[in-house]
């Protein structure tokens, strides 16, 4: 027996749930995203924090400074990042003393999972230290290259929360400040953070500052256009050997990535246990690439004065060694990139 005007109301209702369950699940039937076999699905609820990898960054402008850091004190923090946790089945140790301080000013990132990338995308300034690394895991006998991201400080909630959580990028809150086209070029850094003391509160405090100074560099004008271009001009200014890299195996790998425009990133991610604060519930090394697009540098042509505020809870002065100092070579970029999928290296949980 049918009851009149259910058939029209059941249409009605169809027409109206079909968008709704397509645009939350990516799928013409509704049915839910799922993850690659053998894996739960990650359960998409309240707001959105954490879109899926892979993401398309573009129209990136970036500074990059090279500086001096202590390269004892960087070994023993990635002695403690990778080596130790893993019992060395993972090891990465620094290639140089130098780091590089960069502001970057990501106009657009964007997911490329659907459903995800219909949903629009975010703007992301941020500041980071870079540090060139020699990295060998188990799957591999070769020391390979990579770079290490010790610090990471931007804004945007959003990609703080998806950089820790999906890759393990050590993201914090800061605010990076850029230089306008015809003011005086400085950059700096505020950061979210405190001296440690029983009665301090967390605030806003300033943590690194860039001032370029009027002094002219040695280095000529140069068009660079590739992160190959890039490393060769910044390796002339830096070291009097060209043979930057000792070991053949870290200095072919170097070769490949930056003539293929990728850049690896090795990071350790993790997660407090819930049943012990000091204990991590998960615990993974991961790698993922930059794969640049476009890309146009060029050097800067002053010289650049850094300044390092001290502050407990941003060791960057006790674990990096890094002080103030004359910085090195200096570039702005303007380039497109894309983050892919990553993979581990190592699990703390096993295979």
């Amino acid at each position: 027996m049918s009851i009149p005007g259910v058939g029209a109301l059941r249409s009605v209702l169809e027409s109206i749930a079909e968008p709704i369950l397509k645009s939350i699940s990516g799928t013409p039937d509704g049915s839910a995203v799922r993850a690659r076999p053998g894996r739960p699905t990650y359960v998409d609820y309240g707001a959105l924090m954490t879109p899926p990898a892979p993401f398309r960054s573009l129209n990136t402008t970036l500074w990059g400074f090279w500086a001096s850091a202590d390269s004892h004190r960087v070994g023993a923090l990635c002695d403690k990042v990778f080596n130790q946790p893993t019992g060395g089945a993972v090891q990465c140790k620094p290639l140089s003393e130098y780091v590089m301080l960069s502001w970057g000013s990501i106009a657009r990132v964007v997911p490329e999972t659907a459903p995800y990338d219909r949903f629009g995308g975010v703007e992301e300034p941020q500041v980071a230290i870079w540090v060139p690394v020699a990295l060998r895991d188990r799957l591999g006998v070769d020391w390979r290259f990579a770079m290490f991201i010790p610090y990471m400080w931007l804004e945007n909630p959003m990609s703080l929360a998806t950089g820790r959580e999906l890759f393990g990028y050590p993201k914090s809150g800061g605010w990076p400040q850029f230089p306008p086209d015809d003011g005086p070029q400085e950059w700096k850094l505020d950061v979210f953070g405190l001296d440690y003391e029983p009665d301090a509160l967390a605030a806003r405090h300033p943590l690194l500052e860039v001032v370029q100074r009027d002094g002219p560099v040695e280095a000529a004008k140069a068009d660079l256009s590739s992160l190959a271009d890039i490393a060769r001009h910044a390796a002339d200014q830096l070291f009097d050997d060209p043979r930057v890299v000792g070991d053949i195996e870290v200095g072919a790998s170097m070769v490949v990535d930056l003539f293929e425009d990728r850049l690896p990133n090795v990071f350790l991610k993790q997660f407090r246990d819930v049943r012990d604060g000091l204990g991590a519930a998960l615990q993974q090394v991961v790698e993922a690439d930059y794969k640049i697009g476009r890309l146009e540098a060029s050097p800067l042509l002053r010289e650049h004065d850094l300044t390092v505020h001290h502050l407990d809870s941003h060791p960057v002065i006790d674990e990096l060694g890094l002080k103030d100092q004359r910085l090195g070579p200096a570039y702005r970029v303007e380039m497109d990139f894309d983050v892919g999928d990553g993979r581990v290296l190592w699990d703390a949980s096993g295979p």
